[in-house]
């Protein structure tokens, strides 16, 4: 478990350097951050308020999931797992070279593995799946982010580049599919509860890390796919046993009995499961990096990119939104908390 713990060099969450306006924009964007976190100290939540929040977390998430047949799917095609990989790796590029708060970027990768989920068919190929990641971020940065950048500069390590015009059509058709359910439930948004939680367990200085290494595990993790089988509330409770691994064991326990109180005992036996997979998953990254093999964010590299413009591109592939799938969506909108919903794949 210390093997992936201390290779903080590979989960450095420091920018890209870029020249210029850039960084204003970072100075800018580290400032509102911080000025959120002092916010947070000076005025904390009650433990009423942080157990309702927790409440309302685990009796949304389900819904905000793709669904139960996903890793199947993509199992079952490897081609659309690859490219998978490769989105979440340029989404976790975009958030070190903007410091994108990482529970945004989280919800970029939630829109797109519920989009791919929802348009199950055999028409994917990479470029596609380059535009739903600029789509996916555009729309997440907007609502999360205070000056986000344009839709020109965040398409850095992309093999294509865009029209602003053709990216908006792609927007509507993701808003579209998702149900306009974009608040989405990731594992990020438990962390800001799980730390004031342990707030009586740790110094601030302790707290402040601990956050910051459950969002890096939590972010290489979602390069996983197969993590999604876990609801966000076990991956985020597998992120903390991995991180909580490096204090005394005593601690470790007490903090973990006192979290896992807000989760069910049938999902706490799958924590246990889900963090094996996952520490199995950052050991694989950081031996990758080690080997010379690495499969980080860091290795997109600036390319010539292919000017791609509205006329050059098939939107057939996303045009299928009809009745069958509306129906599915308001479906999955009335499935109960305690289970997952059988879903049709979707055939165009």
């Amino acid at each position: 478990m210390d093997e992936f713990l201390l290779c903080d060099e590979v989960w450095d969450m420091s920018p890209v350097t870029t020249p210029g306006p850039s960084l204003d924009h970072h100075t800018r964007h580290d400032r509102h951050n911080q000025n959120e976190m002092m916010n947070t100290l000076v005025h904390p939540i009650t433990k009423e308020e942080c157990e309702r929040l927790f409440a309302n977390c685990l009796r949304k998430e389900l819904k905000c999931m793709a669904g139960s047949g996903y890793v199947k799917f993509l199992e079952c095609n490897p081609f659309v797992a690859t490219c998978r990989l490769k989105a979440v790796q340029w989404l976790i590029h975009s958030h070190r070279r903007f410091k994108f708060c990482v529970g945004n970027v989280l919800k970029a990768v939630n829109y797109v593995d519920r989009f791919i989920y929802i348009n199950q068919c055999l028409g994917w190929n990479y470029m596609m799946m380059e535009l739903l990641s600029v789509a996916a971020l555009s729309i997440a940065i907007k609502f999360g982010e205070t000056s986000p950048p344009s839709l020109n500069e965040i398409q850095e390590g992309l093999e294509h580049s865009f029209e602003a015009k053709l990216i908006q059509r792609m927007e509507l058709r993701l808003m579209e599919s998702l149900g306009w359910e974009l608040n989405s439930t990731t594992p990020h948004s438990y962390v800001e509860l799980i730390i004031w939680e342990l707030n009586s367990h740790f110094k601030n200085h302790i707290l402040d890390e601990l956050s910051s290494r459950l969002s890096d595990v939590l972010l290489s993790s979602s390069l996983d796919y197969k993590l999604l089988q876990y609801r966000p509330s076990v991956i985020v409770m597998s992120g903390l046993r991995c991180v909580l691994e490096v204090f005394p064991p005593s601690k470790n326990q007490d903090c973990l009995s006192h979290i896992t109180n807000f989760v069910t005992p049938d999902e706490t036996k799958n924590v246990q499961t889900c963090c094996k997979m996952m520490q199995e998953t950052l050991v694989r990254l950081c031996k990758s990096e080690a080997n010379g093999n690495p499969s980080s964010p860091d290795t997109v590299l600036t390319k010539d990119q292919i000017a791609i413009f509205e006329d050059q591109i098939d939107l057939s592939l996303i045009d299928g939104f009809n009745v069958k799938k509306k129906k599915l969506l308001k479906r999955r909108r009335e499935v109960d908390d305690g289970s997952f919903m059988k879903h049709k794949k979707c055939v165009d």
